[in-house]
């Protein structure tokens, strides 16, 4: 009597952590990290300025100054040619190509594959460079 007792005890106890579990699922760290773009408009140059923009706001046109923006989806400029969107990742951008004498050359919509973290707490998204052409 007394095993079938502690048995059972046994198997309320592990349903009780499994349910807890579901209920209460595992806390996550209070973390952020950047979703990155690279943007590959070398057909028009080394002196191509690249603007992004999404439905949050624009990254800066050439002659304005970068500043930080109140929406952290808005598109920052990073190293090179690369653009970063805080914890978002828009499926969508308008981007524009601007020369060294800072005429508009090309404007345009492209589309950004992502590839989401799979981690439970959520992480970084990767996409391919955005390869603009003629």
């Amino acid at each position: 009597m007394r095993r079938t007792a502690v048995a059972i005890l046994t198997v309320l106890l592990l349903v009780g952590v499994t349910a807890c579990a579901q209920l209460f699922p595992r806390n996550c760290p209070a973390i952020g990290w950047i979703n990155t773009v690279e943007i590959d408009a070398s057909v028009y140059g080394d002196d191509a300025f690249i603007q992004l923009c999404t439905d949050a706001g624009c990254s800066p046109a050439p002659g304005e100054t970068e500043t930080p923006p109140l929406d952290l989806s808005t598109p920052v400029r990073g190293d090179v040619d690369t653009f970063q969107f805080g914890m978002t990742a828009p499926d969508e951008v308008l981007l524009r190509v601007y020369g060294a004498d800072g005429a508009l050359i090309v404007e345009e919509q492209h589309e950004i594959g992502w590839t989401h973290s799979t981690d439970p707490c959520g992480g970084p998204s990767t996409a391919n460079p955005v390869v603009v052409e003629r």
